[in-house]
């Protein structure tokens, strides 16, 4: 098939979550092995430029802090239209706001899925690959291949996200680990027990816990907790249950970059459905995933070393960043189901370690 577009400018809005952003990167990388020699700038927020250092898909990034509202959006605009016009604009995200800023910029061509009364600043508005009342509940990783296809690239069947570290991250991991008096020897359990979404994701910090110590006794594993910016109090209530002596670190210790070195070199990780799942993905760890108010349809990514554990709930999947009743969804799942799941995905992939 052949490229519907030449294009020597190409602009990408890329998503607003960590874990739609990680597996964007399978889409960047798409793009740039159409378009070699093509300037590549990448629109995101702030939170999310992290996933992306160290890549070699793009030439820049322009940031865009949807937070201040329009003044977020003018500053968007006038860092775009002080480049050479952009020929293309490839819209990872579905607001109306992404579109305007592509148009209000002045690429030529502005393509990206045509829904929430978004088509008429779009010259390409692609149809949703979904129907009915569930159309929504269509994988991330379905969306960014369905324009991909759009525009005729190859490769787009290999979405596997990729990621990268600094050689000054891997270091710094080193020596805290080193710091900590963790045998280098002994395999680490990377525990990710918070969500940046809401508390309706949480597992309980005392079952953690629990999985930890039988993980820890069963598998000879090392627990290291992994928590996010104003998520302390988390691994705090973890440390106080656990009795395996589980690994934490200072919130200005652990930055993105050394979170994704921490996990690449993980033998397993144990997460709520929050973006770090997809860094395990991206680094070919075997993942166990707790999943309660989201459907596991919009982030399926046919990983074959993912478990996710969901119970089926009248309830769910409500998608509220809080729950309003008795939390059943997370709640129904307990320690021996994490620990069983952990364990099938251990013994599935013993003879690759």
């Amino acid at each position: 098939m052949a490229l519907r577009y030449q294009a020597d400018r190409i602009l990408i809005r890329c998503p607003n979550w960590i874990g739609d952003m990680v597996a964007a990167t399978a889409a960047l990388r798409c793009v740039r092995n159409n378009y070699a020699r093509a300037h590549i700038t990448l629109l995101l927020r702030p939170y999310v430029r992290p996933v992306v250092e160290n890549a070699l898909w793009f030439n820049e990034v322009i940031e865009y802090d949807s937070k201040k509202g329009w003044l977020g959006m003018r500053g968007a605009v006038r860092a775009l239209r002080s480049e050479p016009r952009y020929d293309l604009a490839l819209l990872l995200t579905h607001s109306t706001s992404s579109a305007l800023v592509a148009w209000l910029a002045g690429a030529r061509k502005r393509v990206g899925h045509g829904r929430h009364g978004r088509s008429m600043l779009l010259t390409d508005a692609v149809p949703w690959p979904a129907a009915g009342p569930e159309r929504d509940l269509v994988s991330k990783m379905a969306l960014y291949s369905s324009l991909l296809d759009y525009l005729g690239l190859e490769g787009v069947r290999n979405m596997r996200p990729q990621l990268f570290t600094s050689t000054e991250d891997e270091a710094a991991v080193t020596r805290l680990l080193a710091a900590r008096g963790v045998d280098p020897a002994r395999k680490l359990l990377a525990i990710v027990p918070g969500a940046a979404y809401g508390a309706s994701k949480l597992w309980p910090p005392e079952r953690f816990a629990a999985a930890a110590d039988e993980l820890a006794r069963r598998q000879g594993l090392q627990p290291v907790i992994l928590t996010g910016p104003g998520e302390s109090q988390i691994a705090r209530e973890i440390l106080r249950s656990a009795l395996s002596g589980p690994i934490t670190f200072d919130e200005r210790e652990m930055s993105f970059g050394r979170l994704k070195s921490l996990i690449r070199r993980s033998r397993l990780l144990l997460c709520n459905d929050t973006g770090p799942r997809h860094v395990g993905i991206a680094y070919n760890v075997p993942t166990v995933v707790l999943m309660g108010p989201t459907s596991p349809r919009v982030t399926d990514s046919a990983y074959d070393r993912t478990i996710v554990l969901r119970q089926e709930v009248p309830c769910g999947p409500c998608y509220l960043r809080t729950c309003p009743t008795d939390h059943r969804c997370m709640d129904l799942i307990t320690v021996p189901m994490v620990v069983d799941a952990a364990e099938e995905l251990l013994k599935r992939t013993i003879a690759d370690y």
